[in-house]
């Protein structure tokens, strides 16, 4: 606008300095040239006036298209919102009067166009009475839909000050991401604990088999526990991983292998039988805190954080591939949506404080499974690249300055990108890391 008016003020003092000339000559050419000049100053001023209206018109069309995005329901719904935004942020009775309207949606994204008609002043004497104008603005729905799952270390190392710490970063996360989006149906949070094993508690009868001989009791007779402390011999909820490379993948397939701490002898009577058993409890090593598939209940969530117990070694893998399988729309979880549904997202947020330690008694493996440290590194980073490959996007987080450069690294390497990779040397760090990652994922942005 600035330039538009020094245009015309150049051509005022040129048309004085003209004006002024008492040649006959110049005075039969400044009466013929004199609509032309006026002719164009009025056109700088109505164009002027029409970009200030377009200004205008744009600020209250990136206003509706953000509160679109953000606004859950039917068309109409939203329809309804962006229209209210825009009579808030653009008055017509100022000047322009708004048109044609439209809301639509594409992948992942909003798309609101206006037009606003500007009438003119002096190019009505060259037959236009108005000039439109037209804004468009695209914003991204991050939040149209988001499925996240909280892969959460809770391995002994992870005992005092550092669970507690976990905690209050969990905590943050879900009242971040609760209070960023406003209707709870287009937001699901899964818990997945994980140590030495995955408690994934019951989703269906079918899931795990019942073994065909047991050292703690008739198997028959064993049913679920829903307790999570005690010596039951009933099963706990844990599960054994299935032989390479299914244990790398999201399989639905049903029967499971129920998790039997085994049941050794310590001492012999004469006749061989035993005296005393080294293990009563078929539990033992079993991950205390349990699975919470996919909810928008935030109390239920809260309550299993609140819980967290840590113990057990790490099998970071083991806990990867169940926060995989808990976004997945196939059994044995099946709240996920479907993999190529436009308006949801699925997201891992993956953290450990220690390297991979297996235990050679019983994991999620079995019993003497002879797994390295190295075999469990190469099988988290396979389960990585499948999830990517399926269009999870993960996040990563290293916890604690004892965690090795080797860890840190391929933490790095299993995130999506550099930018999704946390290093959190102390508790505090922890948090920031989890707030972080809440705030990229209830962000949303204008992108044209």
């Amino acid at each position: 606008m600035t330039s538009n008016m020094t245009w015309i003020k150049k051509r005022l003092r040129a048309l004085g300095h003209f004006a002024l000339d008492n040649t006959a000559a110049t005075a039969i050419i400044f009466a013929m040239s004199m609509p032309m000049f006026i002719a164009a100053a009025g056109v700088a001023v109505d164009l002027a006036q029409a970009y200030n209206i377009k200004t205008r018109l744009g600020n209250a069309v990136d206003k509706a298209a953000l509160a679109a995005g953000s606004t859950t329901g039917s068309l109409s719904d939203i329809e309804e919102q962006v229209h209210r935004f825009i009579d808030a942020n653009y008055q017509d009775d100022r000047l322009g009067e708004t048109y044609d309207v439209e809301v639509s949606f594409g992948d992942g994204t909003v798309r609101v166009t206006a037009n606003a008609r500007v009438p003119t002043t002096f190019m009505r004497i060259l037959g236009h009475d108005y000039v439109d104008v037209h804004q468009e603005t695209i914003v991204k729905r991050e939040l149209a839909g988001v499925e996240v799952a909280l892969v959460l270390d809770v391995t002994g190392s992870m005992a005092g000050n550092n669970i507690s710490a976990l905690k209050t970063a969990s905590t943050n996360f879900l009242n971040i991401m609760f209070s960023r989006i406003s209707d709870p149906e287009y937001l699901k949070v899964a818990i997945v604990p994980f140590s030495m094993s995955v408690s994934v508690g019951q989703p269906g009868t079918e899931f795990v088999n019942w073994p065909t001989s047991d050292a703690y009791k008739t198997p028959s007779s064993i049913v679920y526990n829903s307790g999570t402390t005690g010596t039951s011999t009933d099963w706990r909820g844990c599960i054994l991983e299935r032989a390479s490379p299914l244990d790398t993948r999201d399989d639905e397939t049903p029967n499971w292998g129920m998790y039997r701490y085994p049941r050794i002898c310590s001492q012999y009577n004469s006749n061989g039988t035993c005296r005393t058993y080294s293990n009563n409890n078929p539990n033992n090593g079993c991950t205390v805190s349990r699975v919470v598939p996919l909810t928008n209940n935030q109390s239920a969530l809260q309550t299993s954080i609140n819980g967290l117990t840590a113990s057990g070694n790490t099998y970071i893998n083991v806990g990867l591939v169940w926060g995989w399988r808990v976004l997945s729309p196939t059994a044995p979880f099946t709240e996920g949506s479907e993999y190529d549904d436009p308006d949801w997202s699925k997201t891992i947020v993956l953290m450990t404080d220690g390297d991979n330690q297996p235990i050679s008694t019983y994991s999620a493996y079995g019993a003497g499974a002879s797994l390295s440290a190295s075999q469990l590194n190469t099988k988290m980073m396979t389960v990585c690249q499948n999830a990517k490959d399926a269009g999870v996007t993960i996040y990563t987080i290293t916890f604690q300055s004892g965690i090795s450069n080797s860890t840190r690294n391929l933490f790095r390497q299993c995130a999506t990108d550099e930018s999704k990779y946390f290093d959190a040397p102390s508790n505090q760090d922890l948090i920031t890391a989890f707030e972080n990652i809440a705030n990229q994922l209830s962000q949303l942005h204008i992108v044209k």
